[in-house]
């Protein structure tokens, strides 16, 4: 098994990489002009990645909201055929039954109506107590005909946890955008365990989805969080995947939330990637 912590960013003084103290006080023109160059390319390397995780998330978004349609479109057809079957049919049990599958039908929009104005959300950065339980079953509402049809079975070990600080539309992205890879890791149909637990100390949530997948070698755990790293060729049928910027914008949003990532894969066994954000104070 590889395991793999992603932190979040900084470089630590006097860890490899940072640069040398300079200790010169005297530079000419030519130092100070270079010098200004660097800083000013080193600015415009950080507005371009935040450029190309903010296009990232409005891609996922699409994606979200074109599957929403799909979703809520099924629910309306349902509604309407047994309307129109009620009203034809004049006998109680018929009747009945047709009120019954209005019912769930019309219970499954509101779910999506609800996972459709938490994605609106996270086009926010304000942070509110959120209980991930909820953000979980709004994202399994998406996929649910996802993963019916790439015969993906989904379980659920939830233990109760306390509300965590963070922006729920935000939290729904990361999911669906993990849940999507963990579906695409089994071609041939498995598991996706989602898991909800406290750390032992109380003061932390951990959020796992584990898949029972193809797993990653070491050399893609060691770059899947870099921006435009990919083992996709491109977009699968449903649309989705290709880009190589998913987990890099997930990692962003993790770390805006001050969480931190832990991620276990075998190869040929599957992949866990745990999430653990901080308590809502």
């Amino acid at each position: 098994m590889v395991m793999r912590e992603a932190r979040t960013r900084g470089i630590e003084p006097g860890q490899p990489g940072t640069p040398s103290p300079h200790f010169s006080t005297e530079l000419s023109g030519e130092d100070l002009s270079l010098e200004a160059e660097r800083d000013q390319l080193a600015e415009e390397v950080i507005d371009l990645r935040q450029q190309l995780l903010e296009m990232q998330k409005s891609a996922s978004l699409g994606d979200l909201l074109g599957t929403t349609t799909h979703e809520f479109n099924n629910a309306l057809t349902t509604i309407l055929n047994y309307a129109k079957m009620g009203l034809r049919y004049k006998d109680e049990p018929t009747r009945d039954k047709a009120l019954t599958r209005i019912l769930s039908a019309s219970t499954k929009a509101a779910k999506i109506t609800a996972s459709v104005l938490g994605m609106a959300r996270s086009r926010s950065t304000r942070m509110e107590p959120v209980a991930l339980e909820a953000v979980i079953e709004d994202a399994l509402v998406l996929l649910e005909r996802e993963m019916m049809k790439y015969r993906v079975q989904v379980e659920r070990e939830f233990t109760t946890v306390p509300r965590i600080q963070g922006n729920p539309g935000q939290i729904q992205q990361v999911l669906l955008n993990l849940m999507v890879n963990a579906r695409q890791a089994m071609k041939n149909g498995g598991r996706l365990i989602i898991r909800l637990a406290s750390t032992p100390t109380g003061r932390g949530v951990d959020l796992t989805v584990r898949d029972t997948g193809c797993g990653m070698e070491p050399e893609v755990m060691r770059r899947m969080f870099e921006p435009s790293f990919s083992t996709k060729d491109g977009p699968d049928e449903t649309g989705k995947g290709g880009s190589g910027l998913g987990l890099a914008a997930c990692l962003e949003i993790i770390e805006a939330h001050h969480g931190r990532v832990r991620v276990e894969s075998t190869p040929g066994k599957g992949t866990a990637i745990t999430i653990r954000f901080p308590v809502a104070s």
